[in-house]
């Protein structure tokens, strides 16, 4: 079985079927769009750049100064968007789950939730924001893209990410009321 391709080339592409843009173009159209559920850094972008354009899936164009140098821009080619359409039709890769919080909270110890109540207090706060960024975008890119023939794709990436941060707030005030009892509990058998 031949392995499976890097996602990164395949971002950068996706990001170029889109609109001609630059690296730095790409990072922060990136970072403003698929940023949500997916990062690519500066270190990953320009040699993706390099190989696509080895392989002939996209090619530069002429892009102006930006500063004191040239611009360079990169457009898709055909042959690109035949390889990004190949990769599209195969099933994604599950990707392994990394979460320090949940890491230290597995070897939490019931005489000491303090921190992790902490923890879980700031996480939920950030829960609360990313849900209200969400909603933002959605209006966002319902007012500037309405007919745009991606909008309903966009909107499902959208529903995704909200979706996932209500479950995270959920899951937050349910942690927070078990680590609490947890507290009231430790302190109990303190003062006894």
């Amino acid at each position: 079985m031949k392995p499976r391709a890097r996602s990164t080339p395949y971002a950068v592409l996706g990001m170029l079927s889109l609109a001609p843009m630059s690296g730095y173009d790409i990072r922060k159209e990136a970072a403003t769009s698929i940023g949500y559920f997916w990062s690519e850094s500066f270190g990953q972008i320009y040699p993706a750049l390099r190989e696509l354009a080895a392989k002939g899936f996209i090619r530069q164009r002429a892009g102006g100064k930006a500063g004191s140098r040239d611009r360079q821009v990169y457009e898709i080619t055909e042959r690109g968007r035949e390889a990004l359409r190949a990769w599209r039709s195969e099933p994604p890769r599950e990707q392994p789950a990394r979460n320090e919080l949940l890491l230290k909270l597995f070897f939490g110890a019931r005489e000491s939730a303090g921190g992790e109540i902490e923890w879980i207090e700031v996480r939920l706060k950030e829960e609360v924001q990313r849900l209200r960024e969400f909603q933002r975008i959605r209006e966002q890119i319902m007012k500037e893209q309405p007919d745009h023939p991606s909008l309903p794709f966009w909107l499902m990436t959208v529903s995704y990410g909200e979706h996932h941060v209500r479950t995270t707030i959920r899951w937050c005030r349910e942690t927070l009321k078990a680590l609490r009892a947890m507290e009231r509990g430790a302190a109990k058998r303190g003062s006894s």
